[in-house]
C-alpha cells in the first residue's frame, strides 16, 4: 500500500501527469454523472415503477394522463419523449433528458390523481404506527392535491427538464476538478509552494469542494425560481395551483418533522423548509419552500 501511494505520489510530481490525471477524473465523473440519465431505461424504471398487489407494473389512470397531455400542451413541449409511468413515491422521480437517445423516464407517483389512496400500508415505520396522531392525519391531508396543484406540481419538474437542469452538475463538477489539478500545476511550476503535489491536491480539493457545493446550490436556486417565473405566466389556474402546492409541501414537512422525532428536525426546519445537505450543509435542494410560496402568493394577489 506504501509502495503505491509512493509511485502515485511521483507520477503527480510532472506537471503534464497532473493533466492527464486531470482529464482521465474529469472523463470519470462525466460519465458517472450522465449514466444514470442516458441509460435510465436499464434500472430507473424498474427500481421505482409501482406495481399492485398482483405483481403487475400500476397502470396511469385517465386523470393522469391528461394532466401530463395539458401541461405538455401548456409548455410547448412534445411528449414524444417521454416515457410516462407510475411510482411509489410521493414526489415526482424523472431521469433523461429529451434530447438523449433514452428520451425521459418520468415518474408520476399513484397518489398524484383524483381520491388517492393514502392507506397505511403505504407508509413506512414509525410512520405507520402513527397516522392515526393528529400530525398523521395532517400528514395524509397534505397528499392530497387539486388539479391544478397536480398540474402545477408536473409543470415544476417539466420545466426543470427543459432547463437541462442535469447538465449544470454533469459540466461544473469536471470544471473543479481540471481547476484543482491546474492550480497545482501552476503552484510547480512558479514554484511558489514547496509542498509535494499529491498535498497540495488535498489540501486544494477541500476548499475546492465547498465552492463546488456552493455554486451547485446557487445555481439550483436560480434555477428553481425561474422555473416557478416561468409557470406564473401560464396563468391564474397555475398560480393557484402553485400556492396550493407549496402549502401542501410545508403542511407535509412540518408533519414529517414531528412524526419523525431526531431524524425529521435533522431533515426538515420548524418551518416546514427542507434543511441543505452536502458538505458542511452547503447543498440546497433549491429555493426555500417558503420563498417560492411567498413569490407564488404575491403574483396571485396582483394579477
Amino acid at each position: 500500500m506504501q509502495r503505491a501511494i509512493g509511485r502515485v505520489a511521483l507520477f503527480l510530481q510532472r506537471p503534464s501527469n497532473l493533466f492527464i490525471s486531470a482529464g482521465i477524473l474529469s472523463g470519470g465523473i462525466i460519465c458517472i454523472k450522465s449514466a444514470p440519465h442516458i441509460f435510465s431505461g436499464l434500472l430507473f424504471t424498474q427500481l421505482y415503477q409501482s406495481h399492485n398487489r398482483q405483481g403487475a407494473p400500476c397502470q396511469l389512470v385517465s386523470s393522469q394522463k391528461r394532466e401530463f397531455r395539458d401541461v405538455c400542451q401548456d409548455l410547448c413541449i412534445k411528449p414524444k419523449g417521454y416515457d410516462v409511468f407510475v411510482i411509489s413515491q410521493f414526489g415526482i422521480m424523472w431521469r433523461g433528458l429529451p434530447w438523449f437517445s433514452s428520451g425521459v423516464k418520468f415518474g408520476i407517483p399513484e397518489i398524484l390523481q383524483d381520491n388517492p389512496d393514502v392507506s397505511t400500508e403505504r407508509f413506512p415505520e414509525p410512520i405507520k404506527s402513527k397516522l392515526n396522531s393528529e400530525e398523521g392525519q395532517k400528514l395524509k391531508k397534505a397528499l392530497s392535491f387539486s388539479q391544478n396543484a397536480r398540474k402545477f406540481a408536473l409543470a415544476k419538474e417539466l420545466s426543470l427538464i427543459q432547463k437541462n437542469f442535469p447538465m449544470y452538475s454533469i459540466v461544473l463538477a469536471p470544471c473543479f476538478i481540471t481547476a484543482n489539478f491546474g492550480l497545482v500545476a501552476l503552484l510547480q511550476i512558479t514554484n511558489l509552494v514547496a509542498l509535494p503535489n499529491y498535498i497540495l491536491l488535498i489540501l486544494l480539493t477541500i476548499p475546492l469542494y465547498c465552492v463546488y457545493q456552493f455554486a451547485m446550490s446557487i445555481i439550483t436556486e436560480k434555477t428553481d425560481l425561474k422555473c416557478d417565473e416561468k409557470l406564473i405566466e401560464l396563468g391564474a389556474a397555475y398560480r393557484q395551483g402553485g400556492v396550493e402546492y407549496y402549502e401542501k409541501r410545508l403542511e407535509k414537512n412540518i408533519a414529517l418533522r414531528k412524526l419523525l422525532g431526531k431524524k425529521g428536525e435533522k431533515l426538515f426546519t420548524y418551518y416546514g423548509n427542507e434543511k441543505p445537505a452536502g458538505f458542511f450543509g452547503l447543498r440546497s435542494f433549491g429555493a426555500p419552500i417558503t420563498q417560492k410560496l411567498n413569490r407564488m402568493q404575491k403574483s396571485l394577489n396582483d394579477q
